[in-house]
Order: structure tokens, then C-alpha cells, then sequence
């Protein structure tokens, strides 16, 4: 039979290697990423967000832009000299909301990726580009709701003349509307490395001196990348 000596001297034997074990769970991952190399450690950071789903935040919008599915294929991988920042090019296949507005986007993503903590992460979001064309239209469906017409025309791209890149009399049309609402129904988007196509299906709502007015259309937009941002390179009507 087994004294208590030997019973206690096994438990801290087992508690040892449990400790070992968790200590192995947290830190071997980590060395298999750093004995793949920083490429392996990127393209597992961005194929981890299938499984863990996308929510991003959009600077001025109050509610992000949620993923229902997404998926980055081709990702290719780029280190910067230091060690300490890369640059993901990827294709991604995207389906999700931004509040009742349905979105479905593909095409290319770039995604600069810093590290911190011993770890690979995004600089900022994990698809920066689809964020930022998403806030174009947003931007410009929420300028038409309050009839703003300076904000219109700072979302046009340098060169456009008018402060609608023409179509100015379907922009009076719609700022005549008493208690306007407009909304987008869908947005269906196509990213290039510089560029973008967007097709809107949208619906108006408001009241005339002589009539209500319930409007149900589509529309479709080019966009084009300045800096960090994509600005509407055609008519925002």
C-alpha cells in the first residue's frame, strides 16, 4: 500500500507535467510560427478570420461592417527590411452586413501587417480596402439623406468638376424631398489593386407638395484609390 509521502510526491508530479503541458499548448504554436517564418505566421493570421469572423470599423459610421462568410486566397507576402512590418496581397471573397445593407464584394486586398508582442498582426483592419470603399458609399447615401452638398463633393476624386460629377438634376430631384430617406438595399463590389466598380440597389422614400414619393432603383459607380481612401470617379448620381 501506498504511504502518504508517495501519494503527495506523485500529485506534485502530476501537477508538473500539466504545467508543462499548458506551458506547450501556449508557446508551441508560437515556435512553429517563428520557425515557418513570418509569410506562414501572416497567411495563418488572415485565414484565422474565417473561422473567427470579420467585424470592421469604419471611421464616421457607427456600426461596423459585420462578415456572414468571407475567404483570402493567393495571399502572397511581403517583409519589409527590419523584420517588423509586411505587406499581405490576397484575393477576398466577402458576404456580410452593414446594418441592413447587404454586401457582397471580390477581388483584391492589401493588408499591411506590423509585429507586436512576438506576433504577427494587421496594422490596422484585415481588409482595409473594402472598408474604405464601403465608407465611400456610405459617406455619400448618408450626405444624400441630409442633403449635404459639401459633403458630396468631398467625396469625389480631384479633377471632377460639379459637385455631383454630373447628374445634377436627379440631385435636385432628390433634395426637393421633404422627410427624405435614403437607403441602400444591396451593394455588390468589385476591387482592383487601384480601383473599384459598385452596383446599388437603393430605395427613396419622401413626400412631395403633391405626393409621397417610394422610389426603387440601381445604380452603378467606379471609384478610384487616393492615399488610404477611394473616392467616386464618375457621377455620384
Amino acid at each position: 500500500m501506498r504511504s502518504a509521502e508517495d501519494w503527495s510526491r506523485m500529485g506534485g508530479v502530476l501537477i508538473t507535467v500539466l504545467a508543462v503541458a499548458a506551458a506547450a499548448v501556449l508557446l508551441v504554436p508560437r515556435l512553429l510560427g517563428v520557425a515557418a517564418g513570418p509569410e506562414a505566421e501572416i497567411i495563418t493570421a488572415l485565414k484565422s478570420t474565417e473561422r473567427d469572423g470579420l467585424s470592421l470599423t469604419l471611421p464616421g459610421v457607427g456600426e461596423p461592417l459585420r462578415s456572414q462568410k468571407h475567404h483570402f486566397a493567393r495571399i502572397t507576402v511581403n517583409v519589409e527590411p527590419g523584420g517588423q512590418r509586411a505587406v499581405a496581397w490576397a484575393t477576398l471573397d466577402f458576404d456580410g452586413l452593414l446594418g441592413r445593407t447587404v454586401i457582397s464584394s471580390l477581388g483584391v486586398e492589401r493588408v499591411p501587417f506590423v509585429r507586436r508582442g512576438g506576433e504577427w498582426v494587421p496594422e490596422n483592419l484585415a481588409a482595409p480596402r473594402l472598408a474604405a470603399v464601403v465608407r465611400a458609399l456610405e459617406s455619400r447615401r448618408r450626405a444624400l439623406e441630409a442633403g449635404d452638398r459639401e459633403a458630396l463633393e468631398a467625396l469625389l476624386a480631384p479633377g471632377l468638376e460639379s459637385s455631383t460629377g454630373g447628374g445634377e438634376a436627379e440631385l435636385a430631384r432628390v433634395m426637393e424631398l421633404q422627410r427624405r430617406r435614403y437607403r441602400a438595399e444591396t451593394w455588390l463590389l468589385r476591387l482592383e489593386r487601384d480601383d473599384a466598380m459598385a452596383t446599388e440597389v437603393w430605395r427613396l422614400e419622401g413626400q412631395l407638395p403633391s405626393r409621397p414619393v417610394d422610389e426603387r432603383g440601381q445604380r452603378r459607380f467606379s471609384l478610384i484609390r487616393h492615399e488610404e481612401e477611394f473616392l467616386f470617379s464618375s457621377s455620384l448620381m
